[in-house]
């Protein structure tokens, strides 16, 4: 059964200046370097109204014995969402997925960006499948208290982004 990860974060700005934020080439390269990247790659395709985000980085694997034993020493991933266009209030959805470069994980699910108070949440929720038999389940609930982890680093890397390019 899969893991399923809902995740909030806030930021202290309109939903416009997130979005720009979230799809600034410089500023996922950041956040990637912010979070221990060994290595990033960053693409951004603006289509009109939607944008189509590509990001690679690959993690060193700082993980318990159980999961490094089929990951090696390091956690390669490809994520990739696809935004749709914003509604009058600067509202936007977006889908996405995560691969890890062949290995028996999977994340995807979507991307909610809404004004909330005075600023903006951007809500994240998914499902985390590994097809590993018998520690399928550990694996999910490690990767899940990690992608958690993740979100939380990145909503922290966000807000001083957006407190130095305002």
């Amino acid at each position: 059964m899969p893991s399923h990860i809902d995740v909030t974060q806030h930021y202290d700005a309109d939903p416009a200046t997130v979005f720009a934020m979230l799809s600034d080439k410089d500023f996922i390269l950041y956040k990637c370097e912010q979070s221990a990247s060994l290595e990033a790659t960053a693409e951004v395709i603006d289509e009109g109204d939607t944008v189509s985000i590509h990001n690679r980085r690959v993690l060193p694997a700082k993980v318990p014995g159980f999961v490094k034993r089929f990951l090696g020493d390091t956690i390669p991933l490809d994520e990739t969402q696809h935004w749709g266009p914003a509604n009058g209030s600067g509202q936007r959805t977006a889908e996405f997925s995560v691969d890890f470069d062949g290995q028996p994980l999977a994340f995807g699910g979507t991307i909610e960006l809404h004004k909330h108070g005075e600023g903006s949440a951007v809500r994240t929720k998914g499902a985390l499948k590994c097809s590993v038999p018998l520690i399928g389940g550990k694996v999910e609930n490690f990767a899940a208290e990690w992608i958690g982890k993740y979100l939380n680093k990145e909503e922290r890397v966000g807000q001083q982004w957006l407190t130095d390019h305002a």
